[in-house]
């Protein structure tokens, strides 16, 4: 049966290797700030929330409408089905972004801009879950490395695009060809998951962790209680991880996904707004990607060597929080913005690979999809689609960045608050898996 061709359990560390590939192919999330100068340049606008308020669609896209689909769908079909779907919605998208570059005016591109922003985003929020649950089943032995290896390729991507796409824009101009270009891309990418990847069976993971330790089986079989959503959602440690989620990705994008515009804030006195546009912007990607790609492998060991996110989560929210707040203080020097900018990227990048971790980790792998999509998209979800379009809103009307980066500072620390109590939680349970407390 179509549904289960695909590599085996012979080969299976091809799966965190591919997504490596795969995200570097499709993971345009990290340079969408890019555009934002220049669709405001192409359509001589003044505010840019309007402009960012496609980071609203893109983010219901990746972290709502994307997740849940495919966690209906992945546990039960395997990921083929959803990856198909999502290289229909990614290609369609980009195209209708191309076609926004041909109109006039902004009232004729702004539904084109929104409506092809969420079918990206609804694409790559498919893709996002099903190679996270397909490395989670393939990996229950090895989950933070797995899903490390997978964000690593997400975070990696900026290094080849920014660079790739100053080029394109230096020798033709912004224009649709950019756009119809990632359609192409997203195609050969999703046929390698379409062709290649499938499911194992609940067997054959039983047997991959048999034949590498024993004890590592007694460990999983005591501490992997599978929750079904209903489950998990009536204990402490689903909404404690609900409102880490919630608050850490709101901070996260209210920096990401204004990051440029915060740059050309901080830069444009001293060397001017195209300087900054056209150099220190793809230049503080390129440098971001190669953090988050090492952030993103790193923190998934970090995660395997301390004996679960519940260490990690109140260390990767506490060092963000505290390297947001020096990018701001110091984002008038270029050298600080680069060395800053690496080191917060290094912690942001990090987030992925420990909250995949922490699900089936908290909850077991049998019920993973449907668990994971549903707590991420209700948290991160509503982070990704409001934090950008708030923190450009707050720039708008206060004139500056400064309250927006305040608030993100304050969220984070809450979420660092919020972790603490799940990891006392879980010194005291001395277990695992969470224990229902009565929620």
């Amino acid at each position: 049966m179509f549904l289960e061709k695909g590599v085996g359990e012979k080969k299976r560390w091809f799966y965190p290797l591919s997504s490596f590939l795969l995200g570097i192919g499709l993971s345009i999330g990290g340079i969408w700030t890019i555009f934002y100068p220049y669709i405001q340049q192409h359509f001589s606008l003044k505010i840019v929330s309007n402009i960012v308020l496609a980071s609203t669609f893109l983010g219901v896209g990746v972290m709502v409408f994307g997740p849940i689909t495919a966690g209906l769908i992945i546990d039960k079909y395997g990921p083929k089905i959803p990856s198909i779907i999502a290289a229909v919605s990614a290609i369609s998208g980009y195209l209708l972004i191309a076609r926004m570059l041909t109109v006039d005016t902004w009232d004729s591109a702004m539904p084109l801009w929104y409506t092809g922003s969420f079918f990206v985003g609804f694409g790559l929020g498919l893709y996002g879950c099903t190679y996270s649950t397909t490395l989670a089943k393939w990996f229950p032995d090895k989950t933070g490395l797995a899903t490390g290896m997978g964000g690593a390729g997400h975070a990696a991507a900026p290094i080849i695009y920014s660079p790739l796409i100053a080029f394109m824009i230096r020798t033709s101009g912004f224009n649709k060809n950019i756009f119809i270009f990632f359609a192409v891309v997203a195609f050969i990418m999703f046929s390698v998951i379409i062709v290649f990847w499938k499911n194992p069976t609940h067997s054959v993971t039983l047997d991959l962790i048999r034949k590498r330790n024993e004890k590592l089986l007694d460990k999983v079989s005591r501490s992997s209680r599978d929750f079904t959503l209903r489950e998990a959602s009536r204990t402490s440690y689903f909404w404690i991880l609900y409102t880490t989620f919630l608050c850490s990705s709101f901070a996260q994008m209210f920096f990401v996904q204004n990051a440029s515009l915060l740059i050309i804030e901080g830069l444009e006195a001293s060397m001017g707004r195209e300087q900054a546009l056209a150099v220190i912007v793809p230049t503080f990607l390129m440098v971001v990607g190669v953090a988050g790609c090492v952030g993103s492998f790193g923190w998934g060991f970090i995660i395997d060597k301390l004996g679960g996110p519940w260490r990690t989560l109140p260390l990767l929210y506490f060092s963000a929080a505290v390297l947001m707040l020096l990018f701001y203080i110091s984002y008038s020097n270029v050298a600080l913005i680069m060395i800053i900018g690496f080191l917060l990227y290094l912690e942001l990048q990090g987030g992925p690979a420990v909250h995949y971790a922490a699900v089936s980790y908290a909850f077991g792998r049998k019920h993973l999809g449907r668990i994971m999509t549903t707590l991420q998209g209700f948290s991160i979800g509503i982070g990704i689609s409001t934090g950008p379009f708030v923190g450009a809103y707050i720039k708008d009307v206060t004139k500056g960045y400064f309250w927006a980066i305040m608030i993100a500072v304050g969220l984070r620390m809450v979420a660092t608050m919020v972790s603490l109590i799940g990891l006392r939680m879980h010194k005291k349970n001395r277990f695992s898996v969470p224990v229902d407390n009565g929620m």
